[in-house]
């Protein structure tokens, strides 16, 4: 993988989730975690609610659920995707009066999720203390296990699958996890499926890359977080050139859109403009990725340091 000159001040943007600690394997003890928040950035966002199930035995045998008041208000959008309200989170407790709680819940059970790792960048965040748990993704499990679907949501997996309902609420969602790691794993049982054989080198659903302008400097990365995924950029980056994000993207399988549409996965954020949102200010390609998504769109929407957390992981930089 091609290599950057990169610097962050981690004691300014807090801790990153430790690519160390992720892990694939098949248990039946564990914890479900999942985090409902005010966007999408650990650095600029906060959590407004957290769910977490303790399994034990491939059952759910107790569940800690707790609505959290962040220290701004909930933005209009995220009101109507989560259907939490300032009025439902006032005089709830912050993240931090219940850490010694979640800590204790958790204890040091593998943690499984869906898109685990930007649960655990915000509770880390939130906590001020990073996790040492090792932690499982679901969304992997299932890029690998159903490549014939488009996109690999926790909704999408819902309906294919048909498990409990997915409400965009914590403990709601940890359910969903939940089933669809067990329909993951009895899948694997009814191939003859180990974890080698998913992540064996090269293999994979390969996509068509339609890549206008820029070209991978190296193989592409098939494993790649971006891999088949369309990536618009928007506002100046601080930390990177922009050609230089773009090609990294690409190299990890990325395809590139100029604007925001049908097809766009990610929208990533220069902090410029993820600052302008703290003052209320939305550049037209945000509020187009949010109505999208709101319409069901698989697009997320993530600020400059959570892209480079991203390449991080991928080793890209």
């Amino acid at each position: 993988m091609e290599k950057v000159d990169f610097v962050i001040d981690r004691a300014m943007i807090g801790e990153k989730v430790s690519s160390t600690n992720y892990t694939k394997q098949i248990i039946d003890d564990y914890c479900v975690l999942d985090t409902e928040t005010t966007g999408l950035s650990a650095y600029y966002d906060e959590i407004i609610e957290i769910g977490i199930l303790r399994v034990r035995g491939n059952a759910i045998v107790d569940q800690y659920s707790q609505l959290i008041q962040p220290k701004y208000e909930i933005d209009d959008f995220i009101t109507e995707l989560t259907g939490i309200t300032n009025e439902m989170v006032a005089g709830m407790p912050s993240i931090m009066d219940v850490k010694d709680v979640i800590l204790s819940f958790i204890g040091s059970d593998i943690i499984v999720g869906h898109n685990t790792s930007f649960d655990m960048r915000f509770l880390n965040a939130g906590i001020n203390h990073e996790l040492s748990n090792h932690y499982m993704d679901t969304m992997q499990f299932a890029r690998k296990l159903y490549p014939n679907l488009k996109h690999h949501r926790l909704s999408d997996m819902t309906e294919y699958l048909d498990l409990s309902n997915n409400e965009h609420r914590a403990v709601a969602d940890c359910i969903s996890t939940k089933e669809l790691y067990d329909a993951e794993k009895a899948l694997m049982a009814e191939k003859g499926l180990k974890i080698k054989d998913l992540w064996a080198h090269g293999s994979g659903h390969r996509h068509n890359i339609d890549i206008s302008f820029i070209v991978p400097t190296t193989e592409v990365n098939t494993e790649g977080f971006f891999y088949g995924r369309h990536v618009v950029f928007t506002g100046k980056l601080e930390k990177m050139n922009r050609k230089r994000a773009m090609q990294l993207v690409v190299n990890l399988g990325g395809v590139l859109d100029n604007t925001v549409n049908k097809k766009t996965n990610y929208l990533i954020l220069g902090n410029n403009d993820y600052n302008a949102i703290l003052h209320g200010e939305k550049s037209s390609k945000h509020k187009k990725a949010e109505k999208l998504r709101l319409k069901g769109q698989d697009i997320e929407i993530i600020d400059e340091f959570t892209f480079y957390d991203i390449l991080k992981d991928e080793s890209a930089i």
